[in-house]
């Protein structure tokens, strides 16, 4: 071949192997960066990370301006034209606040709960979540950072209340912040009252907004409690603000209505626009209430006359759920005064697709101008005065771009992802040995002795390749039951019943490719060890097995990743004792609400020791894969 052909073919096989390194890479790397995204990403679509959620969830009037927080965690302070005077980012997911003077506490699902200065806005104190299922010992432990969809704080006296809106919480935690001390509030439980939405307390109760109603909770085990759930109420409500001592604005989807504690009946539903949207954020102030949607916000009138409280009736509303002006509620409405609209202009935030979601409220905190301070996504403000006219507007600190490293938490916190992991290094490690051994006996064998049958049992053993897996599955299964019935053992389930399953699976290819490997080796290496006094036992150990070790790695690292990705086998035989990685990431399909972020986690971690192994034995697997290619 002439030498520029020669290096023409060179550099078009040297460029086909790049092609075929990156169609292999492409898929990894994907899955690397997958891992490390957010399961709604995935499943949008979205190529590039997002940022954390940071629409704004509160917001409170102080005597130097406004206090804004978002979802994300971030704090800012504004004065009275929305100009930030100082800003903290707690870096948080899922966060709820309440202002106890100049004290702001902050509950998130990823660092706890953390006290802060509402003056300087600078963290005091953080109490993570570890320390909050301290009290609960086994019963509950962790928490699903990305599953959490809201935290809710409330006061009671010295107490602060708190609780996570996420299934699997166990209720509600109370916190002393004297002594830092944690405890289960008694005589309330998720499983049976729902999942906890908000809360409030004062005055020796809790009103709890749950995902079957309205809990109200007596701090006083002499007084009982009271339950409104959908047979009583309209509708299982999905905000909650206490208007004074016994009535309650609740709305559902796109209805509000106001209701009444103790008359266990509605006073008066709120009367909107044919097409109003669903209800984002309401709050109250005296003579009005206020609804936000999609569209903007509605002061209506409080034509419903308070009730002066009786015994046992409302507790004030605290901060997390009074009026958004920081103080009581009112006793009794002010004069009625007429509807009034509230259009915010939020500010233009880049990278958003500007539809009607983008003008949604979020939060509404009444002025005692007449005016309002409406937040939106994407921590937007808009100041509007008594008329619903734009005076200013601002935009919080956007947060940094998240990447998700709390995936890899998840998998090892709140999964038995370490257990699928020994699992699968305990039975993939007996499988390689026990194959190992077999194999090489078996390919010894075939490669130097004649035998009657000698040609049907290596032609038998190739056969046995030609049998779909699926095909043996039914018949193994039926085994495993019917030798337990007989004996008594239990193997199916067990680690050598998968180990034993595995074997006779990857055992005759193991047979017919270490025959390879034995045939290329010369006989005078047994017969002068043969010469020198060693049996034939003897030889096979000490002169043969050595001799063919880059070949036995090389089959054996195959059998160890065979075994190591094998799903169908070990998704029958197992159970949750031996599940395998396999099976583990298969389960997060289903068991974990579609968790493909925790999936690609999973297939990270599970691909780090089979990396290891390979570069580890690179040098015998090469040489293993050429030993057998030439007979010498």
């Amino acid at each position: 071949m002439q030498p520029k052909r020669r290096k023409t073919l060179g550099s078009l096989i040297t460029g086909l192997t790049w092609i075929l390194v990156v169609i292999h890479l492409v898929p990894i790397v994907w899955m690397v960066y997958c891992g490390l995204k957010d399961n709604q990403e995935i499943l949008s679509g979205k190529v590039m990370p997002g940022r954390r959620q940071n629409e704004i969830v509160f917001l409170r009037e102080l005597p130097q301006g406004y206090l804004a927080g978002t979802a994300d965690g971030g704090v800012t302070l504004f004065d009275k034209g929305l100009k930030k005077l100082r800003h903290v980012n707690l870096g948080t997911f899922a966060t709820g606040f309440l202002l106890d003077g100049n004290t702001l506490w902050a509950l998130s699902s990823n660092r706890g709960l953390q006290e802060i200065d509402a003056d300087k806005l600078s963290v005091r104190r953080t109490f993570g979540v570890d320390k909050i299922a301290e009290p609960y010992g086994s019963a509950w432990s962790t928490l699903w950072v990305n599953e959490v969809a809201g935290s809710g704080l409330g006061k009671s006296g010295d107490t602060l209340y708190l609780s996570y809106q996420i299934k699997g919480y166990p209720g509600v935690t109370a916190f002393v912040p004297s002594s830092g001390r944690f405890l289960p509030m008694s005589r309330f439980a998720t499983r049976q009252s729902g999942v906890v939405r908000n809360l409030s307390g004062g005055d020796g109760k809790l009103v709890l907004l749950t995902t079957q109603g309205i809990f109200l909770h007596s701090l006083r085990s002499e007084v009982a409690d009271k339950a409104l759930r959908a047979g009583k109420l309209p509708a299982v409500p999905e905000r909650l603000c206490a208007l004074d001592s016994r009535r309650m604005l609740l709305s559902a989807d796109s209805r509000a209505f106001i209701y009444d504690v103790e008359a266990d009946s509605v006073l008066a539903w709120l009367d909107r626009k044919p097409g109003s949207g669903i209800i984002t954020a309401f709050a109250c102030s005296p003579g009005r209430i206020w609804l936000g949607d999609s569209r903007g916000a509605i002061a209506l009138p409080d034509v419903a006359v308070a009730s002066i409280a009786p015994p046992g009736g409302l507790p004030p509303a605290p901060d997390s759920l009074a009026p958004a002006t920081g103080g009581p509620s009112a006793a009794a409405p002010a004069t009625p005064v007429a509807p009034l609209e509230f259009q915010p202009r939020f500010p233009a935030v880049a990278g958003t697709s500007g539809d009607i979601t983008s003008f949604r409220i979020t939060a509404i905190l009444p002025l005692e101008s007449g005016g309002a301070l409406l937040g939106g996504p994407n921590g937007t403000l808009s100041l509007l005065d008594a008329g619903g006219k734009s005076v200013a507007s601002a935009l919080a600190p956007l947060p940094s771009i998240y990447i998700h490293w709390r995936n890899y938490v998840d998998l090892w916190r709140n999964i038995d992802f370490g257990l699928y992991l020994k699992n699968s290094f305990i039975v993939c490690l007996g499988v390689m040995v026990l194959a190992m051994v077999l194999a090489s006996m078996g390919g010894y064998a075939l490669a130097r002795y004649n035998f009657p049958g000698k040609n049907l049992f290596g032609y038998s053993v190739l056969a046995t390749q030609m049998v779909p897996g699926i095909m043996l599955l039914l018949p193994l299964y039926l085994m495993f039951i019917n030798f337990s019935r007989a004996t008594g053992l239990i193997v199916k389930g067990t680690y050598g019943g998968l180990i034993l399953t595995y074997a006779a699976y990857f055992v005759p290819f193991s047979i017919w490719i270490l025959r390879g490997f034995f045939a290329s080796l010369p006989k005078e290496l047994e017969e002068a060890a043969l010469v020198d006094g060693c049996g034939p036992i003897q030889a096979f150990f000490r002169i043969i097995i050595p001799s063919a070790l880059p070949g036995i790695i090389a089959t054996g690292v195959y059998v160890f990743l065979s075994a190591w990705d094998e799903l169908m086998f070990a998704w029958v035989l197992t159970d949750e004792t031996t599940y395998t990685i396999p099976v583990g990431i298969r389960l997060f399909v289903g068991n974990f609400q579609n968790r493909y972020d925790l999936m690609m986690a999973a297939a990270t971690v599970s691909t780090i020791p089979v990396m290891v192994l390979f570069f580890l034995m690179q040098k015998h697997i090469v040489s293993g894969l050429t030993a057998g290619a030439v007979k010498e």
